[in-house]
C-alpha cells in the first residue's frame, strides 16, 4: 500500500516499531488494551500507522519511563487527554453556546482533577521508596560509622566532611512545629521539615523512624519549657506558669498544639498518643504541684484540683492577653483562680 502524492505516507508495523523503539508486540498489545488505534489498514488485514500514532506511542512510553504507570493507569491517562482535546475543539467551535462551554470547562476541570489524582498518588509512592531508601543508606552508614571506629584507648579519627550541627534537631524541632501550625497533617512531611529548617531529609530519617514521632518530639520538646514548678508559693509558681502559658498562646507553636486536638478524628492514633505521652504527665505534674501546697497548707485539701487547672487553661486560651503586660494579665487568671479555690482551716 502506498500513498498518493498529498497523502500522508503511512508506516507498516515494522517501520512503526523501529521509528518508536516499541517491539511489534508492544504495538499489537497496545492495540488490543484500546491504547493505540492503526489508522489504516491494508486490504489484506495488515496494520498502517501514521505520524498521530507515532506520536501516541512515544506518549505510552512516555508515561511508563517519566511517571512509571502500568498500561491501565495509561488508559485513563489516554482516556482523558482524548476526551480533552474533544472539548477543546468543541469549546472553540462557533455554534458553541455560552452553556455547553460553561459544561464542557466544568467537565475539563474534573478531568483534569483526576489526571492530577492520579500522577500525585504515583509521586507519593515514589517518595515512600525514595525516603525508605534514604532511612536505610543512614543507618547503614551509621553502622559503618561505628564499625569503623576507633579501637578503645586510641584516638579517633578525624572523619572527612562537615562537623555535625549542634542546633540542627532544635531547628527541626522549630520547623516541624511551624509546618504542622499551618498545614495539618495532610501537609506535614519529613520533605516539608527538612526544607523549612534547611537541612537534608537524611538526619531526620536516621533520628526518627516515622513522621509521627517527629511531630511527637517537637511538641514534647516545646511543652517541656513550660513546666509548672513548686518554688514555695503557689500563688508565684502559678502565675509564672500562666505567665509561659499566654506568651506561647500569642506564638505560632500554640497553633499545633490546637490543630492536634482538632484533627483528633483525622489520626486518633497520634491523638492518642500525643495525650499519653505529652498531654498527661503535664498536667500530672501540675497536679503534683497543687498537692504540695495543699500540704503546705496554702490552699485547703477539699480543692478540686482538677477543677482549678481546668480554670486556669480555660482563662488562657480563652481570652487573649494584651501582648506587653501577658504577666499583669496571669495574676488577675491566678487570683481569680486561687480566689474561688477552699479557704484552708488551721487547728
Amino acid at each position: 500500500m502506498t500513498a498518493s502524492k498529498g497523502e500522508e505516507r503511512l508506516l507498516s508495523i515494522g517501520a512503526a516499531a523501529a521509528r518508536t523503539g516499541a517491539t511489534e508486540r508492544a504495538l499489537r498489545y497496545y492495540q488490543q488494551l484500546g491504547l493505540l488505534t492503526p489508522s489504516a489498514s491494508t486490504p489484506g488485514g495488515m496494520r498502517r500507522y501514521s505520524e498521530q500514532d507515532l506520536a501516541r506511542v512515544d506518549r505510552i512510553r512516555q508515561l511508563q519511563a517519566l511517571l512509571g504507570l502500568n498500561l491501565d493507569e495509561i488508559a485513563v491517562v489516554l482516556r482523558n487527554e482524548d476526551r480533552m482535546a474533544q472539548i477543546k475543539d468543541a469549546y472553540r467551535h462557533e455554534q458553541t453556546s455560552d452553556d455547553e462551554r460553561r459544561e464542557l470547562a466544568a467537565e475539563s476541570l474534573r478531568l483534569q482533577q483526576e489526571l492530577r489524582c492520579t500522577v500525585h498518588a504515583k509521586r507519593a509512592a515514589i517518595e515512600t521508596f525514595l525516603a525508605d531508601l534514604d532511612a536505610r543508606i543512614c543507618r547503614t552508614r551509621h553502622l559503618l560509622d561505628q564499625m569503623t571506629s576507633a579501637p578503645a584507648g586510641e584516638e579517633p579519627r578525624a572523619r572527612p566532611g562537615r562537623p555535625r550541627d549542634p542546633q540542627l534537631e532544635a531547628r527541626v524541632l522549630t520547623a516541624a512545629l511551624g509546618i504542622y501550625a499551618e498545614a495539618g497533617w495532610s501537609g506535614f512531611s519529613f520533605d516539608a521539615v527538612a526544607r523549612r529548617a534547611g537541612v537534608g531529609r537524611a538526619p531526620l530519617y536516621l533520628r526518627w523512624q516515622a513522621k509521627e514521632d517527629l511531630l511527637l518530639a517537637a511538641l514534647s520538646a516545646h511543652s517541656s519549657t513550660i513546666p509548672l514548678r513548686s518554688c514555695g508559693s503557689l500563688r508565684d509558681d502559678l502565675i509564672e506558669y500562666t505567665t509561659r502559658l499566654l506568651e506561647s498562646r500569642s506564638g505560632p507553636e500554640s497553633w499545633a498544639f490546637r490543630r492536634i486536638q482538632l484533627e483528633a478524628t483525622v489520626n486518633p492514633a497520634l491523638h492518642a498518643r500525643f495525650s499519653t505521652e505529652i498531654a498527661a504527665p503535664h498536667i500530672d505534674a501540675a497536679r503534683a504541684v497543687l498537692h504540695q501546697a495543699i500540704e503546705r497548707g496554702e490552699i485547703s485539701a477539699e480543692t478540686p484540683v482538677d477543677l482549678l487547672l481546668s480554670s486556669l487553661y480555660g482563662a488562657v486560651y480563652s481570652q487573649t492577653a494584651p501582648a506587653d503586660d501577658a504577666r499583669r494579665y496571669a495574676g488577675q487568671i491566678v487570683d481569680f483562680v486561687l480566689g474561688r479555690s477552699p479557704v484552708p482551716v488551721h487547728s
